[in-house]
C-alpha cells in the first residue's frame, strides 16, 4: 500500500517519464532533437507567413470528418490542408480588394441553398419555405449537447464555413474577370488570324527518314535539354519502391482440415448433437459459427450462382457441404421453404389539389376526383377499352407514359392500401383504391410467386493455421534478410516464384501504396526517411500480408536529374538532333531543286487556314499554316520544325478575309475563353504566395 501511495503522489511525473519513454521508442534521437529546437511546434504549415495552427487543423480534420466515415485520417488532413491553404490565400487578397462578406450575405445564400430550400424539413403546411423552421432546427442544432448533437453542429458549421468561402471566392473571380477585358482591335485580329486563308507549296523530310540509332545523346545533352526548359521539369520529391508481398493465405493443409472440422459438426459425436438431427438450428449456429444465424427467407438470385442450383434441389432437412463460398467453408442444411408472390400491375392515378405531390395543374377537388375515378372504372372495364390506351391519356401520374405500367413488386413496396388490394385479388381483375396521392384504378396484370428457402448455415473462415503463419513470417523475414546482406532483390524473387511489384513516384502525403489494399503510410514514411538509402530492404506488417520492399530510387524536390528524365527527354533530343540535319539538307535551291536532291516530291497545301489546317499529309500541324500566315508571296522559309518532320515552305498566295462592321463576336469569343477557367486563376495566385507545409 506505501508503494502505491507514492506511486498515486508522483502520478503526474510518471506520465511524462512514460510519454518521454513511448516517444523515444517511436521517434529517431534526430527527431527528439529536432522537436524541442523547432520553432513550429504548434504550426502544421505557413501561408504569406501567417501559421496554420495545430489546433485549428485538427478541428478542421474533425469538422470533415463529420459525416464521411469512408475518410482516413490521411484523406481529411489533405482535404483540410488544401481547404485552408486555399482559403488563407484567398483571405489576403479578398483584404487586398476591400471584399467583405457578412452574415447577411452568408444567410441570404443559406436560404436559397437548393438543399435547404428544398429540404421537406423547412417547409410549412402550404409546401412553402419557412425561414423560422431554419433558425429553429439551427438553435437546436446548437444546443444539442450529445456525441450525435455535437458531430451534427460540427457538421453544419463546416457548411456555413463552406458557403461563406464559396461566395468570397466567387466575389473575388468575379472582380477578377472584370479586370480580364478584350478589346476590339483584339477581336479583329482574331477574326483575320482565323479566316485568312493561305496556299502554298511545300517540302516535308519526316524524322523517320534517319534511324535514331545515328544518333547519340550524351547525358549532357540531356541535361542541357533539361535546363532549358526549366518549366516543364520540376517536380516533388518522390520515391520508387520495389517490393514482394506475402499473402497470409491458408494452405491446403488448413483448408482440409477447416472442412474436416466443418464435417465433424453434421453428425452426433457422443452427446453433442450435429446439425442434422438438432431441434434448434438457430444456436447450434450462433456456437458454432463464424457468420451470425440468418432468419430470412433467401430467393435463389440471393445465393452464389455456383451453388444456388444445388440448394434449391434439396429437400426441408437435407445438408449440403462443406462448400466454399466468400472467404468462407460452410455446411447448409434447409430448415424451411416457401412462396413469394410478386405482381405486376398497372394504374390510372386521379390527383385532387391538395394531395400529395399533385401537380400544381390538378384543380379538381376530392369528390371531384372520386367521380372520376369511378367513372374511369366503368369504362376501363368494358372489353373495348384498352387499359394503357386510357392511361396514356388519363393518368395523373409519372407512369402515364408507360401506359399506367407499375413493373414487377413485391409486398410492401407500395403503399398500404394500394398493396393490400394487389396482393388480394386476381389476375385481370381491375379496381379503385383511394391513397394520400389520390384515387388509383388499379389493373392487376399478371401474379406469379418465386421458391425461398431458409438456411442454418455454419461457416468457417478460410484463415491460415499458427504453423503456415509462422512459415509465411519466416520466409518474409529470411527474403529481407538475403536482400540486406547483399543478394540481388529481382534474382532472389525470381528464384524463389516471388512476384515483384513496383510502386512509382510516391509522394510525401501518399498514403496508398499501389498493389497494396489500405492505408500502408508507414511504407511511405520509411521510404521519405531521410536514413533510408537506395537498396535498403524492409519488412512490412500490412493488412492479411507482409510485404518486404527495397527503396529504388530518390528524387528531391526541383529539377528532375537526368537518369530520371531520360526517358522522356531522350526522344526529344534525338528529335532536335534530327531537325538540325535535316535543316541543313533544305537550306540551299529551289523547292524543285530541293526535291530533286532529296528524292522528295513538292507538294501544295491547297487552301488552309488557322481554323482549318488540314490538307494533304499535313494532319493538323499548324506549325505549316502559322508560318505561311507571316510570309510574303513567293518567299521561301526553311527549316520550319513541325511535329513529324521539317518542312521547307513556299508562299504561293495569301486571301485576306472581308471587312466586318463590327467584330464583338469575336471580342466576346475570346473574352469569354480568358475568363472561363477559375482553377487558372487559383494556381497564379498559389504560384505567388509563399507556402511552408511542415505536416511531415
Amino acid at each position: 500500500m506505501a508503494v502505491l501511495s507514492k506511486i498515486r503522489d508522483r502520478s503526474l511525473f510518471l506520465i511524462l517519464i512514460i510519454g518521454m519513454a513511448l516517444f523515444a521508442f517511436v521517434a529517431s534521437p534526430k527527431d527528439i532533437v529536432g522537436f524541442f529546437k523547432s520553432d513550429k511546434t504548434n504550426s502544421v504549415g505557413s501561408v504569406n507567413g501567417e501559421d496554420i495552427s495545430r489546433e485549428e487543423f485538427t478541428t478542421q480534420i474533425k469538422a470533415y470528418q463529420a459525416g464521411r466515415a469512408n475518410l482516413n485520417d490521411s484523406q481529411a488532413a489533405n482535404a483540410v490542408w488544401d481547404n485552408l491553404m486555399s482559403e488563407k490565400i484567398y483571405t489576403s487578397q479578398l483584404e487586398k480588394a476591400g471584399i467583405v462578406v457578412g452574415e447577411k450575405d452568408i444567410w441570404e445564400a443559406l436560404i436559397n441553398d437548393p438543399s435547404i430550400k428544398q429540404s421537406p424539413q423547412f417547409l410549412n403546411e402550404a409546401g412553402l419555405f419557412d425561414e423560422e423552421s431554419l433558425k429553429s432546427y439551427i438553435a437546436d442544432l446548437q444546443d444539442d449537447d450529445s456525441v450525435d448533437g455535437k458531430t451534427r453542429w460540427m457538421s453544419w458549421l463546416g457548411f456555413e464555413r463552406s458557403l461563406k468561402q464559396n461566395l468570397e471566392r466567387d466575389s473575388y473571380l468575379n472582380l477578377v474577370k472584370a479586370g480580364l477585358g478584350v478589346s476590339n482591335q483584339e477581336g479583329k485580329q482574331q477574326y483575320f488570324l482565323n479566316n485568312t486563308t493561305v496556299n502554298g507549296k511545300y517540302i516535308f523530310l519526316a524524322f523517320n527518314k534517319i534511324p535514331d540509332s545515328t544518333i547519340k545523346v550524351s547525358d549532357s545533352d540531356i541535361q542541357k535539354y533539361i535546363n532549358t526548359h526549366k518549366n516543364d521539369y520540376q517536380v516533388k520529391a518522390s520515391r520508387n519502391l520495389q517490393y514482394v508481398k506475402f499473402d497470409l493465405a491458408a494452405s491446403d493443409t488448413d483448408k482440409t482440415a477447416i472442412k474436416k472440422s466443418l464435417e465433424e459438426l453434421i453428425e452426433d459425436n457422443n452427446s453433442i448433437v450435429g446439425l442434422k438431427n438438432t431441434d434448434d438450428p438457430t444456436t447450434f449456429v450462433s456456437e458454432t459459427s463464424d457468420m451470425p444465424f440468418n432468419d430470412n427467407f433467401i430467393p435463389k438470385n440471393g445465393l452464389n450462382s455456383a451453388i444456388a442450383d444445388t440448394l434449391f434441389s434439396l429437400k426441408i432437412g437435407d445438408i449440403y457441404g462443406p462448400y466454399e463460398d466468400a472467404g468462407y467453408y460452410k455446411i447448409s442444411k434447409i430448415i424451411d421453404e416457401d412462396q413469394e408472390s410478386t405482381v405486376n400491375a398497372s394504374h390510372i392515378l386521379v390527383a385532387y389539389k391538395g394531395a400529395l405531390r399533385a401537380k400544381t395543374e390538378v384543380s379538381r377537388t376530392k369528390e371531384e376526383a372520386k367521380a372520376r375515378a369511378d367513372k374511369l372504372l366503368r369504362k376501363v372495364k368494358r372489353t373495348s377499352t384498352d387499359f394503357a390506351e386510357e392511361a396514356k391519356v388519363s393518368s395523373d401520374g409519372p407512369s402515364a407514359t408507360k401506359g399506367g405500367d407499375l413493373g414487377w413488386f413485391k409486398k410492401g413496396q407500395m403503399v398500404p392500401a394500394f398493396n393490400d388490394w394487389v396482393f388480394s385479388h386476381k389476375k385481370n381483375q381491375i379496381g379503385v383504391v383511394e391513397t394520400d396521392f389520390g384515387f388509383h384504378v388499379i389493373k392487376l396484370d399478371d401474379t406469379k410467386s418465386e421458391k425461398r428457402i431458409k438456411l442454418a448455415t455454419v461457416a468457417k473462415t478460410i484463415t491460415p493455421s499458427e504453423e503456415t503463419e509462422n512459415k509465411i513470417f519466416v520466409d518474409a523475414e529470411s527474403f529481407a534478410a538475403a536482400i540486406a546482406k547483399g543478394q540481388n532483390f529481382t534474382e532472389l524473387a525470381k528464384e524463389n516464384n516471388y512476384q515483384i511489384k513496383n510502386a512509382q513516384k510516391l509522394g510525401k502525403k501518399d498514403d496508398a501504396v499501389p498493389g497494396l489494399i489500405g492505408n500502408n503510410r508507414n511504407m511511405v514514411l520509411w521510404a521519405f526517411d531521410t536514413e533510408t538509402n537506395v537498396s535498403d530492404v524492409k519488412r512490412f506488417d500490412i493488412d492479411k500480408a507482409y510485404t518486404v520492399a527495397q527503396l529504388t530510387r530518390r528524387e528531391a524536390k526541383g529539377l528532375q536529374t537526368v537518369k530520371s528524365a531520360i526517358s522522356i527527354v531522350r526522344p526529344l533530343v534525338i528529335k532536335e538532333k534530327k531537325a538540325v540535319i535535316l535543316s541543313e539538307k533544305l537550306q540551299d535551291g529551289t523547292l524543285d531543286e530541293i526535291a530533286e536532291r532529296e528524292n522528295e516530291r513538292v507538294q501544295n497545301t491547297g487552301d488552309i487556314s488557322f481554323e482549318n489546317p488540314v490538307r494533304n499529309n499535313l494532319g493538323k500541324d499548324k506549325t505549316v499554316v502559322g508560318t505561311l500566315l507571316g510570309m510574303k508571296e513567293t518567299s521561301i522559309s526553311r527549316g520550319v520544325v513541325g511535329t513529324n518532320g521539317v518542312y521547307a515552305l513556299e508562299l504561293i498566295k495569301k486571301k485576306m478575309p472581308v471587312e466586318l462592321e463590327t467584330y464583338e463576336p469575336y471580342r466576346i469569343r475570346l473574352e469569354k475563353k480568358l475568363q472561363k477557367n477559375n482553377t487558372t486563376i487559383f494556381n497564379a495566385l498559389k504560384k505567388a504566395s509563399n507556402v511552408e507545409d511542415y505536416r511531415n
